[in-house]
């Protein structure tokens, strides 16, 4: 039942990342250093280095792979149901390591929405 609901949120997430990336023409590239510190992510020693952590839940594992512009995050979701998380823009996102708790995408997807651009008033 829970890998139902994953594979669901990771295609739910596959469509909404192709969506929110069309028509984008901006290019904005984030530093893995401006991730981790916008996500407060801390190495997660007992998976070898290979992931970050999310505070201390060690359920809230992303990949050391940041996804650091547009390009990346799209790539990361083509053809695949990894459980990529971008911000609201597609400008930036994670892949996080299953099994990762709804709870924790609401946040990682809040903070990672902050590193968008601010939207341009017209």
């Amino acid at each position: 039942m829970l890998l139902r609901g994953c594979v669901a949120v990771a295609i739910g997430l596959v469509v909404a990342v192709g969506v929110a990336s069309c028509g984008s023409s901006d290019s904005t590239r984030y530093s893995d250093k401006q991730i981790i510190d916008k996500l407060n992510l801390r190495n997660d020693k007992a998976a070898g280095g290979k992931a970050y952590l999310l505070g201390h839940d060690e359920f809230c594992a992303v990949s050391k792979k940041l996804l650091n512009d547009s390009d990346e995050v799209s790539s990361a979701s083509d053809g695949r149901q990894s459980l990529v998380i971008s911000s609201r823009e597609g400008n930036v996102g994670v892949v996080g390591v299953p099994v990762f708790p709804r709870d924790c995408k609401d946040v990682v997807q809040k903070k990672l929405n902050k590193l968008d651009p601010a939207p341009k008033e017209g």
